[in-house]
């Protein structure tokens, strides 16, 4: 069978059977049967609505304007042949040609092809007016609009939009071209919390905001739309570790940039004053002169994001130079209200500071930007040892560091204390004011007053001997009658 199919006989053998049997079904349908005789052809009329009807003019250099879109065609003939073009109607056409037309409105006939010789054919209406103008292209930049913008979440903020490309062309009449007022990318914000970026397709409006039936060339652009969540900006500081080379010293160290973004939640950099973490190992510089290193920037607890992620530290260093402060005075802290100190180690709590460091920043250097400080908080009476805290600007080096300071606390809570609340002489002091009033009355000294003045020392010396035991005042009576009498 199948070599059948492949004999070019057997195939144009089939073909006229096939069109032989529809001869007859079409004409026997509705036809009634003449014994002896073949069925007869009538006539038969089709009406067709909305046949799509074709115009043909140079689409390079004109737009076409106006035109009605459709027609409608009557077919009058054999009722076979009206089925056959039926049929085969996909290869019918209703056109109007305006090849070599100039610009205006046309007033032509529509014309037909591929239907069927022997049918007639009628278009209603038969005349049709069809525009063309002059095809121009423009460019229209093209405008981000953002919808919901206030639908964004919590502490997020929109940047400015970016479009790629910024403008599109609109090739079309110049009448087309002069109703567009705008091209525009429209895009939902609602509910955004990162960048968008998209293809986003471009609608033309006209000046009433009215969307344009119009394409532009290309119909969608990228878009790009910045999200930011909360942020601030804030320094970056530079730990140090190891030690520089003898002789060398740090001019200055600095970071570019020198401040970075964090980005997270408004409660966490609200408490983020700067960005702690980086380290820069002194031992890798070796000589004077600028040395770069490009380090990471850790990101911190509940930040979210930094911007930029790595910065450069570059050291500048130079020839160490010396300054001396002398009689540097020694601050102590955490000294209680009763305690007393008193040096022994450097004496008089003052020492010869030495400071090194670049030329620049020794110059520079006031008495007032240092400190030397000694913490005494905490620290019982008797005799201590203890290290000595320098304190100054960066790039500078003390050259006591590690020394200590010894020295003795007093606790003067033994201090005699009037009933007023005053502090008064202590035991020692009264009993040496005894024996000097003692000697100058044995000498001679002072014996010339009257026995009121007597009487007024005597009252004066209790006064200050306040506090003290009774026995010592009632011994020291007959001591002053014996000296006064003897006088």
């Amino acid at each position: 069978m199948d070599k059948l199919f492949n004999k070019g006989w057997f195939i144009k053998l089939s073909s006229i059977v096939i069109a032989v049997m529809l001869f007859f079904m079409v004409n026997m349908d509705g036809t009634p049967n003449q014994p002896g005789g073949l069925p007869t052809v009538t006539d038969s009329t089709n009406i067709l609505e909305e046949v799509d009807l074709n115009v043909y003019y140079d689409d390079e250099n004109y737009v076409l304007m106006d035109a009605p879109e459709t027609v409608q065609v009557t077919l009058e003939g054999p009722k076979n042949v009206l089925t056959v073009a039926e049929i085969t109607h996909p290869q019918q056409e209703l056109y109007i040609d305006l090849t070599g037309k100039e610009a205006g409105t046309h007033y032509e006939q529509v014309k037909y092809r591929e239907f069927p010789s022997n049918v007639d054919v009628s278009v209603n209406p038969a005349y049709v007016e069809v525009t063309i103008q002059e095809r121009q292209t423009v460019s229209f930049p093209v405008d981000v609009q953002l919808e919901n913008e206030g639908d964004i979440e919590d502490g997020h903020a929109i940047g400015t939009p970016t479009v790629e490309p910024s403008t599109v062309n609109i090739t079309s009449a110049q009448g087309v071209l002069e109703q567009i007022d705008s091209a525009r990318a429209i895009v939902d914000m609602a509910g955004r919390n990162t960048n968008f970026e998209d293809s986003v397709p471009v609608v033309l409006y006209d000046k009433d905001g009215n969307v344009l039936d119009v394409n532009a060339d290309p119909p969608a652009v990228e878009v790009v739309v910045p999200v930011t969540s909360p942020n601030k900006e804030v320094p970056v500081r530079i730990n140090r570790t190891g030690e520089l080379p003898d002789g060398v010293a740090i001019e200055s160290i600095t970071t570019d940039p020198e401040v970075v973004n964090v980005f997270g939640p408004v409660d966490v950099i609200n408490k983020i004053s700067f960005i702690d973490g980086v380290t820069l190992d002194l031992s890798e510089i070796e000589t004077a002169g600028e040395d770069s290193f490009e380090v990471d920037i850790p990101l911190p607890e509940g930040i979210e994001s930094i911007d930029p992620e790595t910065i450069t530290v570059t050291v500048d260093v130079t020839v160490e130079q010396e300054r001396e402060f002398t009689d540097f005075e020694i601050d102590v802290t955490g000294l209680g209200d009763a305690q007393s100190i008193d040096f022994i180690d450097p004496e008089e709590g003052t020492l010869d500071l030495l400071v090194s460091g670049s030329s620049e920043a020794l110059n520079r250097l006031e008495r007032e930007d240092l400190q030397v400080t000694l913490d005494v908080e905490g620290l019982e009476e008797g005799e201590h040892d203890v290290s000595l805290e320098f304190i100054g600007p960066q790039n500078l080096k003390f050259e006591q560091t590690g020394t200590s300071a010894i020295f003795t606390l007093s606790d003067g809570s033994t201090a005699v204390n009037n009933p007023s609340g005053e502090q008064e002489e202590t035991d020692e002091s009264i009993d040496s004011g005894s024996e000097n009033e003692n000697t100058d009355t044995d000498t001679g000294t002072g014996t010339n007053s009257d026995p009121s003045d007597d009487s007024d020392n005597k009252i004066n010396t209790e006064i200050e001997m306040n506090g003290i035991e009774e026995e010592e005042i009632t011994e020291s009576e007959p001591e002053e009658e014996t000296d006064s009498s003897s006088s």
